[in-house]
């Protein structure tokens, strides 16, 4: 079985990308760049009377939400993020199997999402730091570079009490896992890769990953500063609850 996978992978990894079909992948990338454009978190912002982008950090993204709006607000603002980028890779994953096309990339479709929330076409270009579609892009792609992530986000919170911080730290380094080659073996965790050229996937998710990093510079310079807030977890929680 073990030997099976090798092969498998010396295929894929042999397998150079056919630029005929790139217009396919364009495509992909376009749709799921305008689903990304759909940011909850301005809709329903907009609903109680305010535009996130003009209040707090101005960013118009979960952590932001949950800060002015609470607990409840920010989680669903978060799930709707992490979904619409998964939920877009997985559709293009199903047509994917279904063509049997090796030179259609399901992640396209999540770095379109990514973009979509970051540069929101319906929203004049302003919109989130992608932290949360990043997170939809990578359970997509492998649950257990997934469970990585989470556990190395949450730490890095739980130490440094910067979320800014904790995404750009966590984006710096957990994308790079799926170019270790045992990812392209085609586990049952790793079905994204099946029938796709290596390391085509974990290539895409670097790139999303430097976008969030480059997004997040004014937050370093916060940091710098003394400006960046910080979460204290026992005050935050009773100021949270009780919007």
């Amino acid at each position: 079985m073990n030997l099976e996978k090798a092969n498998m992978l010396e295929n894929l990894s042999n397998l150079s990308f056919d630029w005929k079909y790139v217009w396919i992948n364009i495509v992909i990338f376009a749709i799921a760049y305008f689903i990304g454009s759909i940011n909850l978190a301005i809709i329903l912002s907009k609903k109680r009377g305010k535009d996130l982008r003009k209040v707090g950090s101005g960013n118009a993204g979960a952590t932001n939400a949950m800060r002015n709006f609470g607990i409840k607000f920010g989680a669903v603002v978060f799930i709707f993020d992490i979904f619409k980028a998964y939920i877009s890779i997985m559709i293009v994953f199903s047509i994917k199997t279904w063509l049997n096309d090796v030179f259609i990339l399901p992640i396209i479709a999540g770095a379109g999402a990514l973009v979509g929330h970051i540069f929101p076409i319906f929203f004049k270009l302003k919109g989130g730091k992608g932290v949360a579609c990043l997170f939809g892009i990578v359970l997509a792609f492998d649950l257990m570079i997934f469970t990585i992530f989470v556990m190395i986000y949450i730490a890095l919170i739980l130490i440094t009490k910067y979320v800014s911080l904790s995404s750009a730290l966590s984006a710096l380094v957990v994308p790079y896992l799926g170019f270790i080659p045992i990812i392209y073996s085609q586990s049952f965790i790793s079905f994204m890769q099946r029938n796709t050229p290596y390391p085509s996937h974990a290539i895409i998710i670097v790139i999303c990953a430097i976008l969030i990093i480059l997004k997040h510079v004014p937050n370093y310079v916060r940091i710098i500063n003394k400006q960046e807030s910080k979460i204290n977890f026992y005050t935050n929680y009773n100021d949270l609850k009780s919007k």
